[in-house]
Protein backbone atom coordinates (compact mmCIF):
# COMPACT_ATOMS: atom_id res chain seq x y z
CA UNK A 1 0.00 0.00 0.00
CA UNK A 2 2.97 2.20 1.15
CA UNK A 3 4.39 1.54 -2.61
CA UNK A 4 1.31 2.27 -4.03
CA UNK A 5 0.96 6.22 -2.78
CA UNK A 6 4.20 6.92 -2.75
CA UNK A 7 4.79 6.16 -6.67
CA UNK A 8 4.57 8.74 -9.04
CA UNK A 9 1.21 9.94 -10.81
CA UNK A 10 1.04 9.21 -13.95
CA UNK A 11 0.60 11.67 -17.07
CA UNK A 12 -2.86 12.17 -17.92
CA UNK A 13 -2.65 11.21 -21.24
CA UNK A 14 -0.34 8.59 -20.69
CA UNK A 15 -3.11 5.76 -19.28
CA UNK A 16 -4.61 7.90 -16.68
CA UNK A 17 -8.59 7.19 -16.55
CA UNK A 18 -10.29 10.32 -18.22
CA UNK A 19 -13.46 9.87 -16.06
CA UNK A 20 -12.12 9.85 -12.43
CA UNK A 21 -9.45 12.90 -13.42
CA UNK A 22 -12.88 14.98 -13.83
CA UNK A 23 -13.95 13.68 -10.17
CA UNK A 24 -10.49 14.57 -9.02
CA UNK A 25 -10.39 18.03 -10.21
CA UNK A 26 -13.85 18.63 -8.60
CA UNK A 27 -12.77 17.10 -5.46
CA UNK A 28 -9.17 17.07 -5.07
CA UNK A 29 -6.45 14.11 -4.74
CA UNK A 30 -7.26 11.73 -2.03
CA UNK A 31 -10.24 13.11 -1.42
CA UNK A 32 -13.18 11.09 -0.68
CA UNK A 33 -15.25 10.52 -3.36
CA UNK A 34 -18.47 12.30 -2.63
CA UNK A 35 -21.61 10.29 -2.55
CA UNK A 36 -24.47 11.74 -3.81
CA UNK A 37 -27.07 8.92 -2.22
CA UNK A 38 -27.94 7.87 0.71
CA UNK A 39 -26.89 4.33 1.08
CA UNK A 40 -27.84 3.53 4.41
CA UNK A 41 -31.12 5.38 3.85
CA UNK A 42 -31.25 2.77 0.97
CA UNK A 43 -30.70 0.00 3.45
CA UNK A 44 -33.02 1.43 5.93
CA UNK A 45 -36.16 2.65 4.05
CA UNK A 46 -36.01 0.17 1.31
CA UNK A 47 -35.30 -2.83 2.71
CA UNK A 48 -36.16 -2.70 6.11
CA UNK A 49 -39.09 -0.88 5.25
CA UNK A 50 -40.46 -2.14 2.66
CA UNK A 51 -42.03 -5.40 1.97
CA UNK A 52 -41.09 -6.04 -1.79
CA UNK A 53 -37.72 -4.90 -1.83
CA UNK A 54 -36.80 -7.11 1.18
CA UNK A 55 -38.26 -10.35 -0.49
CA UNK A 56 -36.97 -9.00 -4.37
CA UNK A 57 -33.65 -8.71 -2.39
CA UNK A 58 -33.98 -11.60 -0.34
CA UNK A 59 -34.97 -14.01 -3.25
CA UNK A 60 -32.19 -13.32 -5.58
CA UNK A 61 -29.44 -13.07 -2.64
CA UNK A 62 -30.25 -16.85 -1.54
CA UNK A 63 -30.37 -18.10 -4.80
CA UNK A 64 -27.32 -16.68 -5.62
CA UNK A 65 -25.62 -17.65 -2.55
CA UNK A 66 -27.02 -21.28 -2.60
CA UNK A 67 -24.95 -22.11 -5.93
CA UNK A 68 -22.05 -24.35 -5.40
CA UNK A 69 -18.61 -22.99 -7.14
CA UNK A 70 -15.59 -24.91 -8.33
CA UNK A 71 -11.45 -24.09 -8.68
CA UNK A 72 -10.96 -25.62 -12.34
CA UNK A 73 -7.39 -25.68 -13.58
CA UNK A 74 -8.56 -23.38 -16.54
CA UNK A 75 -11.67 -21.53 -18.05
CA UNK A 76 -12.63 -24.54 -20.28
CA UNK A 77 -14.06 -26.02 -16.51
CA UNK A 78 -12.65 -29.81 -17.22
CA UNK A 79 -10.65 -30.58 -14.44
CA UNK A 80 -11.46 -29.60 -10.86
CA UNK A 81 -9.26 -29.10 -8.22
CA UNK A 82 -11.73 -30.15 -5.34
CA UNK A 83 -9.15 -29.31 -2.15
CA UNK A 84 -7.44 -26.60 -3.20
CA UNK A 85 -6.72 -23.48 -0.63
CA UNK A 86 -8.75 -21.10 -2.56
CA UNK A 87 -11.84 -23.40 -2.49
CA UNK A 88 -11.41 -23.52 0.99
CA UNK A 89 -11.14 -19.82 1.58
CA UNK A 90 -14.30 -19.58 -0.59
CA UNK A 91 -16.21 -21.95 1.67
CA UNK A 92 -15.21 -20.51 4.75
CA UNK A 93 -13.88 -16.75 3.91
CA UNK A 94 -13.48 -15.65 7.35
CA UNK A 95 -13.87 -18.22 10.81
CA UNK A 96 -17.04 -18.76 12.03
CA UNK A 97 -18.85 -17.48 8.60
CA UNK A 98 -19.72 -19.96 6.24
CA UNK A 99 -19.47 -19.64 2.09
CA UNK A 100 -23.11 -19.21 1.52
CA UNK A 101 -23.94 -16.63 4.06
CA UNK A 102 -20.91 -14.31 2.96
CA UNK A 103 -21.91 -15.12 -0.54
CA UNK A 104 -25.54 -13.87 0.20
CA UNK A 105 -23.99 -10.67 2.17
CA UNK A 106 -22.41 -9.98 -0.87
CA UNK A 107 -25.26 -10.27 -3.49
CA UNK A 108 -27.10 -8.41 -1.26
CA UNK A 109 -24.96 -5.10 -1.07
CA UNK A 110 -24.71 -5.66 -4.72
CA UNK A 111 -28.44 -5.59 -5.00
CA UNK A 112 -29.27 -3.20 -2.41
CA UNK A 113 -27.22 -0.04 -2.81
CA UNK A 114 -25.67 -1.04 -6.24
CA UNK A 115 -22.01 -1.78 -4.66
CA UNK A 116 -19.98 -4.58 -2.90
CA UNK A 117 -16.67 -4.70 -1.58
CA UNK A 118 -14.52 -7.70 -0.67
CA UNK A 119 -11.71 -7.50 1.89
CA UNK A 120 -8.98 -9.53 1.87
CA UNK A 121 -6.45 -10.31 4.61
CA UNK A 122 -2.94 -12.00 4.71
CA UNK A 123 -1.03 -11.69 7.78
CA UNK A 124 2.33 -10.48 5.72
CA UNK A 125 -0.17 -8.02 4.00
CA UNK A 126 1.82 -8.91 0.83
CA UNK A 127 -0.13 -7.44 -2.13
CA UNK A 128 0.47 -10.76 -4.63
CA UNK A 129 0.05 -13.30 -1.74
CA UNK A 130 -2.61 -15.60 -1.08
CA UNK A 131 -5.03 -14.30 1.45
CA UNK A 132 -6.00 -15.73 5.00
CA UNK A 133 -9.56 -14.79 5.24
CA UNK A 134 -12.10 -12.53 3.20
CA UNK A 135 -14.74 -10.12 4.58
CA UNK A 136 -17.58 -8.41 2.99
CA UNK A 137 -17.76 -4.34 4.06
CA UNK A 138 -20.59 -2.26 4.22
CA UNK A 139 -21.71 -0.18 1.55
CA UNK A 140 -22.41 2.52 4.04
CA UNK A 141 -19.59 2.56 5.67
CA UNK A 142 -16.78 2.60 2.95
CA UNK A 143 -15.29 5.09 0.81
CA UNK A 144 -13.57 5.36 -2.17
CA UNK A 145 -10.28 7.91 -2.29
CA UNK A 146 -9.25 8.05 -5.59
CA UNK A 147 -5.94 10.09 -7.65
CA UNK A 148 -5.43 9.95 -11.87
CA UNK A 149 -5.28 6.23 -12.14
CA UNK A 150 -8.30 5.24 -10.15
CA UNK A 151 -8.89 4.47 -6.70
CA UNK A 152 -6.16 4.85 -4.17
CA UNK A 153 -7.31 3.48 -1.29
CA UNK A 154 -10.81 2.63 0.83
CA UNK A 155 -11.60 4.31 3.94
CA UNK A 156 -14.11 2.10 5.89
CA UNK A 157 -16.08 3.49 9.28
CA UNK A 158 -15.76 6.20 11.60
CA UNK A 159 -12.92 5.36 13.04
CA UNK A 160 -10.41 7.29 14.47
CA UNK A 161 -7.51 6.97 12.74
CA UNK A 162 -9.65 5.85 9.83
CA UNK A 163 -9.18 2.51 8.55
CA UNK A 164 -7.30 2.51 5.44
CA UNK A 165 -7.19 -0.25 2.66
CA UNK A 166 -5.05 -0.51 -0.04
CA UNK A 167 -6.34 -0.73 -3.91
CA UNK A 168 -5.02 -4.36 -4.30
CA UNK A 169 -7.04 -5.91 -0.94
CA UNK A 170 -10.15 -4.85 -2.26
CA UNK A 171 -12.24 -6.00 -5.05
CA UNK A 172 -15.24 -2.97 -6.36
CA UNK A 173 -18.29 -4.77 -7.91
CA UNK A 174 -20.70 -1.60 -8.79
CA UNK A 175 -23.94 -1.20 -10.73
CA UNK A 176 -23.88 1.25 -14.16
CA UNK A 177 -24.58 4.76 -12.74
CA UNK A 178 -24.18 6.64 -16.09
CA UNK A 179 -22.70 10.02 -14.60
CA UNK A 180 -21.04 8.48 -11.48
CA UNK A 181 -17.43 7.16 -12.63
CA UNK A 182 -16.27 6.04 -9.16
CA UNK A 183 -19.59 4.41 -7.26
CA UNK A 184 -22.47 2.21 -8.48
CA UNK A 185 -26.37 3.04 -8.51
CA UNK A 186 -28.93 1.60 -6.52
CA UNK A 187 -31.80 -0.18 -7.74
CA UNK A 188 -33.91 1.53 -4.91
CA UNK A 189 -32.67 5.04 -5.95
CA UNK A 190 -35.14 4.61 -9.03
CA UNK A 191 -37.76 2.89 -7.19
CA UNK A 192 -37.55 5.44 -4.09
CA UNK A 193 -40.82 7.44 -5.28
CA UNK A 194 -42.82 3.86 -5.36
CA UNK A 195 -41.34 3.02 -2.01
CA UNK A 196 -42.55 6.47 -0.69
CA UNK A 197 -45.90 5.86 -2.12
CA UNK A 198 -46.43 1.92 -0.69
CA UNK A 199 -44.70 3.13 3.12
CA UNK A 200 -46.94 6.53 2.77
CA UNK A 201 -50.08 4.51 2.23
CA UNK A 202 -49.31 2.07 4.42
CA UNK A 203 -49.04 4.57 7.10
CA UNK A 204 -52.18 6.07 6.25
CA UNK A 205 -54.47 2.30 6.26
CA UNK A 206 -52.74 1.96 9.86
CA UNK A 207 -54.42 5.00 11.14
CA UNK A 208 -57.31 4.72 8.86
CA UNK A 209 -57.65 1.23 11.02
CA UNK A 210 -57.13 3.11 14.91
CA UNK A 211 -59.63 5.65 13.77
CA UNK A 212 -63.09 3.91 13.30
CA UNK A 213 -61.38 2.91 10.10
CA UNK A 214 -63.28 6.09 8.45
CA UNK A 215 -61.82 8.68 6.19
CA UNK A 216 -61.02 11.86 7.33
CA UNK A 217 -64.30 13.70 8.12
CA UNK A 218 -66.69 15.44 11.24
CA UNK A 219 -69.71 15.01 13.18
CA UNK A 220 -71.64 17.78 12.09
CA UNK A 221 -74.81 19.28 14.25
CA UNK A 222 -77.25 22.43 14.11
CA UNK A 223 -77.56 22.82 17.30
CA UNK A 224 -75.11 25.29 19.68
CA UNK A 225 -72.86 22.91 21.68
CA UNK A 226 -71.36 23.97 24.88
CA UNK A 227 -68.01 23.37 26.06
CA UNK A 228 -68.58 20.59 28.18
CA UNK A 229 -71.30 18.85 25.58
CA UNK A 230 -68.57 18.85 22.91
CA UNK A 231 -66.21 16.96 25.42
CA UNK A 232 -68.52 14.99 26.23
CA UNK A 233 -69.90 14.15 22.97
CA UNK A 234 -66.23 13.48 21.75
CA UNK A 235 -65.19 11.35 24.57
CA UNK A 236 -68.31 9.48 23.81
CA UNK A 237 -67.50 9.24 20.18
CA UNK A 238 -63.47 8.34 20.66
CA UNK A 239 -64.54 5.63 23.31
CA UNK A 240 -67.27 3.44 21.45
CA UNK A 241 -66.10 4.01 17.93
CA UNK A 242 -62.45 4.58 17.83
CA UNK A 243 -59.89 2.06 17.73
CA UNK A 244 -59.89 -2.02 16.13
CA UNK A 245 -62.23 -3.31 19.55
CA UNK A 246 -64.95 -0.93 18.12
CA UNK A 247 -64.79 -2.10 14.91
CA UNK A 248 -68.28 -2.61 13.55
CA UNK A 249 -70.02 -0.47 16.37
CA UNK A 250 -73.25 0.96 14.87
CA UNK A 251 -73.63 4.56 15.45
CA UNK A 252 -76.79 5.96 16.92
CA UNK A 253 -77.24 9.98 15.89
CA UNK A 254 -78.96 12.08 17.63
CA UNK A 255 -79.62 15.86 18.39
CA UNK A 256 -79.61 16.48 14.59
CA UNK A 257 -75.71 14.89 14.32
CA UNK A 258 -74.49 13.53 11.03
CA UNK A 259 -71.36 12.39 9.70
CA UNK A 260 -69.73 14.71 7.28
CA UNK A 261 -66.39 13.03 4.88
CA UNK A 262 -63.56 15.43 4.55
CA UNK A 263 -61.60 13.29 2.82
CA UNK A 264 -61.39 10.38 0.06
CA UNK A 265 -62.59 7.01 0.49
CA UNK A 266 -60.34 3.73 0.34
CA UNK A 267 -62.25 3.02 -2.79
CA UNK A 268 -61.86 6.29 -4.44
CA UNK A 269 -57.84 6.03 -4.23
CA UNK A 270 -58.14 2.63 -5.13
CA UNK A 271 -55.63 1.92 -2.64
CA UNK A 272 -55.46 -2.01 -3.39
CA UNK A 273 -54.45 -1.30 -6.97
CA UNK A 274 -52.03 0.78 -6.51
CA UNK A 275 -50.31 -1.07 -4.55
CA UNK A 276 -50.06 -3.83 -6.82
CA UNK A 277 -48.93 -1.39 -9.21
CA UNK A 278 -46.40 -0.43 -6.93
CA UNK A 279 -45.32 -3.91 -6.49
CA UNK A 280 -45.22 -4.51 -10.04
CA UNK A 281 -43.31 -0.97 -10.61
CA UNK A 282 -40.50 -2.12 -8.13
CA UNK A 283 -40.04 -5.68 -9.16
CA UNK A 284 -39.38 -4.12 -12.92
CA UNK A 285 -36.57 -2.01 -11.94
CA UNK A 286 -34.97 -4.77 -9.84
CA UNK A 287 -33.30 -6.80 -12.73
CA UNK A 288 -37.18 -7.13 -13.97
CA UNK A 289 -38.02 -9.68 -10.97
CA UNK A 290 -40.45 -12.46 -11.97
CA UNK A 291 -44.15 -11.23 -10.41
CA UNK A 292 -45.06 -15.38 -9.60
CA UNK A 293 -42.74 -15.13 -7.23
CA UNK A 294 -44.61 -12.03 -5.33
CA UNK A 295 -47.75 -13.50 -5.90
CA UNK A 296 -48.62 -11.17 -8.37
CA UNK A 297 -49.32 -13.84 -10.82
CA UNK A 298 -51.57 -16.76 -11.39
CA UNK A 299 -49.80 -19.90 -9.06
CA UNK A 300 -49.57 -22.43 -11.26
CA UNK A 301 -46.96 -25.14 -11.97
CA UNK A 302 -46.05 -24.16 -15.39
CA UNK A 303 -45.92 -20.65 -14.30
CA UNK A 304 -43.75 -21.88 -11.28
CA UNK A 305 -41.46 -23.69 -13.15
CA UNK A 306 -41.05 -20.18 -15.84
CA UNK A 307 -40.58 -18.09 -13.03
CA UNK A 308 -37.87 -20.14 -11.49
CA UNK A 309 -35.62 -20.71 -14.84
CA UNK A 310 -36.24 -16.62 -15.11
CA UNK A 311 -35.11 -16.13 -11.78
CA UNK A 312 -31.98 -18.00 -12.17
CA UNK A 313 -31.09 -17.32 -15.89
CA UNK A 314 -32.27 -13.38 -16.56
CA UNK A 315 -31.06 -12.69 -12.76
CA UNK A 316 -28.72 -14.75 -10.28
CA UNK A 317 -26.60 -15.76 -13.97
CA UNK A 318 -25.37 -12.20 -14.53
CA UNK A 319 -24.78 -10.87 -11.43
CA UNK A 320 -22.73 -14.20 -10.51
CA UNK A 321 -20.81 -13.81 -14.06
CA UNK A 322 -19.80 -10.54 -13.00
CA UNK A 323 -18.69 -11.53 -9.57
CA UNK A 324 -16.92 -14.70 -11.21
CA UNK A 325 -14.94 -12.24 -13.43
CA UNK A 326 -13.74 -9.87 -11.25
CA UNK A 327 -12.64 -13.00 -8.87
CA UNK A 328 -10.44 -14.15 -11.92
CA UNK A 329 -8.93 -10.94 -12.06
CA UNK A 330 -8.51 -10.40 -8.10
CA UNK A 331 -8.23 -13.81 -6.52
CA UNK A 332 -7.73 -16.26 -8.30
CA UNK A 333 -4.31 -15.09 -9.72
CA UNK A 334 -3.03 -15.26 -6.54
CA UNK A 335 -3.70 -19.19 -6.34
CA UNK A 336 -3.72 -19.67 -10.01
CA UNK A 337 -6.58 -21.74 -12.26
CA UNK A 338 -10.03 -20.80 -12.48
CA UNK A 339 -13.01 -20.21 -9.87
CA UNK A 340 -16.35 -20.21 -11.44
CA UNK A 341 -19.86 -21.67 -10.59
CA UNK A 342 -21.75 -24.74 -12.83
CA UNK A 343 -25.10 -23.74 -13.90
CA UNK A 344 -25.94 -27.54 -14.43
CA UNK A 345 -25.59 -27.93 -10.41
CA UNK A 346 -28.79 -25.55 -9.83
CA UNK A 347 -31.81 -27.65 -10.08
CA UNK A 348 -34.04 -25.46 -11.57
CA UNK A 349 -32.47 -25.12 -14.71
CA UNK A 350 -31.65 -28.86 -14.74
CA UNK A 351 -34.86 -29.93 -17.27
CA UNK A 352 -34.07 -27.50 -19.21
CA UNK A 353 -30.54 -27.92 -19.80
CA UNK A 354 -31.25 -31.75 -20.02
CA UNK A 355 -34.08 -30.92 -22.95
CA UNK A 356 -31.61 -28.68 -24.83
CA UNK A 357 -28.95 -31.44 -24.37
CA UNK A 358 -31.37 -33.49 -26.02
CA UNK A 359 -32.43 -31.11 -28.73
CA UNK A 360 -28.26 -30.71 -29.83
CA UNK A 361 -27.97 -34.60 -29.68
CA UNK A 362 -30.64 -35.39 -32.05
CA UNK A 363 -29.73 -32.46 -34.27
CA UNK A 364 -25.84 -33.61 -34.33
CA UNK A 365 -26.79 -36.60 -34.92
CA UNK A 366 -29.39 -35.46 -38.18
CA UNK A 367 -26.33 -33.44 -39.16
CA UNK A 368 -23.99 -36.71 -39.42
CA UNK A 369 -26.53 -38.65 -40.84
CA UNK A 370 -27.94 -36.01 -43.08
CA UNK A 371 -23.81 -35.80 -44.08
CA UNK A 372 -23.73 -32.27 -43.57
CA UNK A 373 -20.90 -32.84 -40.17
CA UNK A 374 -18.23 -34.95 -39.79
CA UNK A 375 -18.17 -37.15 -36.81
CA UNK A 376 -15.59 -35.36 -34.37
CA UNK A 377 -17.93 -32.33 -35.19
CA UNK A 378 -21.18 -34.53 -34.18
CA UNK A 379 -19.72 -35.34 -31.01
CA UNK A 380 -18.61 -31.77 -29.90
CA UNK A 381 -22.26 -30.77 -30.30
CA UNK A 382 -23.25 -33.36 -28.62
CA UNK A 383 -20.72 -31.91 -25.58
CA UNK A 384 -19.14 -35.39 -25.69
CA UNK A 385 -15.05 -35.62 -25.43
CA UNK A 386 -13.04 -35.70 -28.45
CA UNK A 387 -12.02 -39.44 -29.80
CA UNK A 388 -8.18 -39.90 -31.27
CA UNK A 389 -9.06 -41.46 -34.54
CA UNK A 390 -9.12 -40.15 -37.91
CA UNK A 391 -12.45 -37.69 -38.83
CA UNK A 392 -14.83 -39.03 -41.44
CA UNK A 393 -18.27 -38.43 -42.90
CA UNK A 394 -20.90 -40.71 -44.11
CA UNK A 395 -21.43 -40.27 -48.08
CA UNK A 396 -24.23 -42.77 -49.35
CA UNK A 397 -23.94 -45.27 -46.21
CA UNK A 398 -19.94 -45.02 -46.54
CA UNK A 399 -17.47 -44.09 -44.37
CA UNK A 400 -14.62 -41.11 -45.80
CA UNK A 401 -12.27 -40.17 -44.30
CA UNK A 402 -11.79 -36.09 -44.33
CA UNK A 403 -8.60 -35.86 -46.01
CA UNK A 404 -10.05 -38.32 -49.17
CA UNK A 405 -13.13 -36.19 -49.66
CA UNK A 406 -10.92 -34.86 -52.94
CA UNK A 407 -10.27 -38.54 -54.26
CA UNK A 408 -13.83 -39.79 -53.44
CA UNK A 409 -15.37 -36.81 -55.29
CA UNK A 410 -13.17 -36.98 -58.23
CA UNK A 411 -13.82 -40.81 -58.56
CA UNK A 412 -17.86 -40.34 -58.37
CA UNK A 413 -17.51 -37.56 -61.35
CA UNK A 414 -15.74 -40.17 -63.16
CA UNK A 415 -12.72 -38.26 -63.89
CA UNK A 416 -10.29 -40.62 -62.11
CA UNK A 417 -12.37 -44.32 -62.65
CA UNK A 418 -9.97 -47.10 -63.13
CA UNK A 419 -6.82 -45.76 -64.50
CA UNK A 420 -4.66 -47.29 -66.88
CA UNK A 421 -1.97 -49.47 -65.42
CA UNK A 422 1.74 -48.40 -65.48
CA UNK A 423 3.73 -49.30 -68.52
CA UNK A 424 6.11 -52.61 -68.76
CA UNK A 425 9.56 -51.95 -66.68
CA UNK A 426 12.47 -52.88 -69.71
CA UNK A 427 15.50 -53.67 -68.82
CA UNK A 428 18.51 -51.15 -69.07
CA UNK A 429 19.92 -50.78 -72.27
CA UNK A 430 22.41 -53.02 -73.98
CA UNK A 431 20.85 -56.23 -72.43
CA UNK A 432 19.27 -58.98 -73.99
CA UNK A 433 17.95 -62.03 -72.07
CA UNK A 434 17.36 -65.35 -73.85
CA UNK A 435 15.24 -67.37 -71.53
CA UNK A 436 14.25 -71.20 -72.12
CA UNK A 437 10.70 -71.60 -71.18
CA UNK A 438 9.47 -75.06 -71.07
CA UNK A 439 5.90 -76.32 -71.87
CA UNK A 440 4.38 -79.22 -70.81
CA UNK A 441 1.09 -79.09 -72.74
CA UNK A 442 0.80 -82.05 -75.05
CA UNK A 443 -0.92 -82.03 -77.93
CA UNK A 444 -3.95 -84.13 -77.76
CA UNK A 445 -4.01 -86.68 -80.55
CA UNK A 446 -6.86 -87.24 -83.34
CA UNK A 447 -9.27 -89.73 -82.32
CA UNK A 448 -8.47 -91.24 -85.71
CA UNK A 449 -4.87 -91.24 -84.86
CA UNK A 450 -2.35 -93.23 -82.89
CA UNK A 451 0.57 -90.60 -83.19
CA UNK A 452 1.87 -90.03 -79.58
CA UNK A 453 1.89 -86.70 -78.53
CA UNK A 454 4.83 -84.27 -78.81
CA UNK A 455 6.21 -82.02 -76.39
CA UNK A 456 7.19 -78.74 -77.70
CA UNK A 457 9.52 -76.05 -76.29
CA UNK A 458 9.52 -72.26 -76.96
CA UNK A 459 12.26 -69.86 -76.26
CA UNK A 460 11.40 -66.42 -75.21
CA UNK A 461 13.50 -63.78 -76.18
CA UNK A 462 13.78 -60.09 -74.64
CA UNK A 463 14.50 -57.34 -77.11
CA UNK A 464 16.16 -54.12 -75.90
CA UNK A 465 14.59 -51.70 -78.63
CA UNK A 466 15.82 -48.83 -78.48
CA UNK A 467 15.38 -46.63 -81.54
CA UNK A 468 11.91 -46.15 -83.14
CA UNK A 469 12.80 -47.80 -85.82
CA UNK A 470 13.25 -50.89 -84.22
CA UNK A 471 10.49 -50.61 -82.18
CA UNK A 472 8.03 -49.68 -85.88
CA UNK A 473 9.87 -53.26 -87.22
CA UNK A 474 9.22 -54.86 -84.62
CA UNK A 475 5.61 -54.48 -84.32
CA UNK A 476 5.23 -55.04 -88.01
CA UNK A 477 6.49 -58.53 -87.26
CA UNK A 478 4.49 -59.11 -84.51
CA UNK A 479 1.01 -58.60 -86.81
CA UNK A 480 2.79 -60.56 -89.55
CA UNK A 481 2.97 -63.86 -87.41
CA UNK A 482 -0.90 -62.93 -85.94
CA UNK A 483 -1.68 -62.88 -89.53
CA UNK A 484 -0.03 -66.05 -90.62
CA UNK A 485 -1.81 -70.07 -89.68
CA UNK A 486 -0.91 -70.87 -86.52
CA UNK A 487 2.33 -73.83 -85.98
CA UNK A 488 -1.38 -76.14 -85.08
CA UNK A 489 -2.53 -75.96 -88.20
CA UNK A 490 0.00 -76.16 -90.17
CA UNK A 491 0.99 -79.23 -88.22
CA UNK A 492 -2.29 -81.01 -88.33
CA UNK A 493 -1.96 -80.31 -92.65
CA UNK A 494 1.43 -82.32 -92.11
CA UNK A 495 0.20 -85.03 -90.25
Amino acid sequence: MTRRRNRPIRQAESKADPNIQVVVAQQGVATPAQMPRNMRAYIQEGYRSNGTVFRVVGHIARAGAGIKWKHYTDEKKKREMPNSDLLQLWNMPAPKTAGTSFREAMLAYYCLTGNSYILGINAATNQAGKFDELYNLRPDHTKIKVDNNGPLYYEFGNFSPPRRYGDPFVMHNKLFAGNDDVYGMSPIEVAAMDVDIQKAGKKWNLGLMSNMARPGGAWVTDALLGDTEYKQLKEEIRKKFAGPRNAGETAILHGGVKWQSMSMSPYELDWLESSTKGDRDIAGIFFNFPLFLLGLADSTYSNQEEARYALYTEIVFPILDTFQDSLNMWLTPRYGGFLGYDQEDVEAIQARLQEAKGQASDRATAEFTASTATFLEAREIQGRPKLNVKDFVIINQIPVHVEDLDDYIAAMSGKAINPPPPPPMLPPPGQTTVTEVPNDVTDTPDSTSNAPGKSLHLAVKVLNLQTDAEKAAYMKSVESQTRSPSWSSKARSKV
